[in-house]
């Protein structure tokens, strides 16, 4: 896996934005996969789908 440019990240948010997180189309654009987008995501947006008071099982 290649790090991410700062250019590609922003087309990354652009398209996530425009595609609401269609993994496959996005990482077709980028040509990465879906997992490298949906992971780079949740990198840039922490407790994505988390209620705010989540807390894990002891």
């Amino acid at each position: 896996m290649r790090p991410w440019s700062r250019t590609e990240t922003s087309l990354f948010l652009s398209l996530c934005g425009t595609h609401n997180n269609n993994w496959s189309f996005i990482s077709r654009k980028l040509g990465r996969t879906p997992k490298e987008c949906h992971d780079r995501y949740l990198k840039l947006h922490p407790g994505f789908g988390r209620p705010r008071n989540f807390q894990r099982p002891s």
